[in-house]
């Protein structure tokens, strides 16, 4: 940190189709961003990670995140080795949990122990990925078993296996990303002092514990056009299970504001609470203020990535932003 000598990354807006991907990757990677992320919202994340990596030939490209759950870690072992293999080793796996009722809801699975899980599910993952390089082996953990990831003989000898991040925001998540990930993919709904007392330290337990290095910081940056498209964003990422954020950044009193008023229907006092008293701490950013933003919590990522508001506005609205953010960038 900062940044390692990197430039921004850019997220996708989570509703685009395929070839919409591929234009949008070839427009980042033509403005300089460092990388292209893609989130597990609405389509396939790893056919949209296919796309993007199709006509760029520099950036990385990452799931930011897929949910970890909603597939097998062999399904998932396969594809990112596969997308990494191809495209010369520029594929990262990013990896999160999701809350209870989404699992449940958008894909009818559910994780009674997340942190464990998820832990097991990463070292399931790169079991399948000695399998494939060696042309054999098998993973018996305490929640997943896989006696044959090698279904047809032979072995991927030669091939890259993609890093891993994981998604977090409590320490207890946090903590199991730095037992076994390569990197951390921090969720926007942060502030500088959640970051530093909380993420941080947490991230590097994990990775004493496991003798290993602390991962890589990976900070998601909301842009937008106008501070209202940004509270409104943030008003919906403003849910029970985030509030630990505000509570320890002093923020208790906002946060059972906030928290009744989205209980009681009224959204619009929520999101002038955030408006006026909230916002400013996260890790967001005017367009018109992009190079300050950057710069400001640039200095406290290993990478950075720069994404758009989804909420109350259309996908083709999105895709503007995206592209505002992009000349933006290229000016940089």
């Amino acid at each position: 940190m900062p940044l390692s000598g990197r430039r921004p990354g850019v997220i996708l807006p989570g509703g685009v189709d395929m070839a919409l991907a591929q234009r949008l990757a070839q427009e980042a990677e033509a403005a300089g961003a460092e990388a292209i992320w893609i989130p597990d919202v609405r389509r396939e994340p790893y056919l949209l990670g296919a796309a993007a990596l199709s006509l760029t030939t520099k950036v990385d490209v990452g799931t930011n995140v897929a949910v970890a759950f909603a597939r097998s870690p062999a399904l998932t072992a396969q594809a990112a080795w596969d997308l990494n293999h191809w495209s010369g080793g520029r594929f990262i796996l990013g990896l999160g949990s999701q809350v209870k009722g989404t699992l449940e809801r958008r894909f009818g699975v559910s994780a009674a122990h997340p942190g464990p899980m998820l832990r097991d599910y990463v070292s399931a993952v790169r079991a399948c990925f000695v399998a494939y390089r060696e042309g054999r082996g098998s993973y018996s953990g305490e929640h997943f078993q896989i006696t044959q990831p090698v279904f047809m003989p032979g072995a991927d000898s030669s091939w890259p296996e993609p890093p891993i991040y994981i998604a977090g925001v409590n320490p207890e998540m946090t903590s199991i990303a730095g037992e076994c990930a390569d990197g951390f993919a921090a969720h926007m709904f942060l502030t500088e002092r959640y970051l530093e007392e909380v993420i941080d330290p947490a991230l590097a337990a994990g990775a004493a514990k496991a003798g290993r290095p602390k991962p890589a910081v990976l900070i998601s940056l909301l842009v937008a056009p106008s501070r209202d498209l940004l509270a409104r964003q943030m008003t919906a990422y403003a849910v029970p299970g985030y509030r630990r954020v505000l509570d320890h950044s002093g923020l208790g009193a906002e946060a059972d504001a906030i928290l009744t008023a989205l209980a009681e229907r009224r959204r619009g006092d929520a999101q002038a609470i955030i408006d006026s008293a909230v916002l400013d701490w996260l890790a967001v950013s005017l367009l018109d203020d992009l190079p300050s933003g950057i710069a400001r919590w640039g200095r406290r990522a290993d990478r950075l990535t720069l994404c758009v508001p989804w909420y109350g506005i259309t996908g083709d609205e999105q895709v503007e932003i995206v592209r505002q953010v992009l000349k933006g960038l290229e000016k940089m």
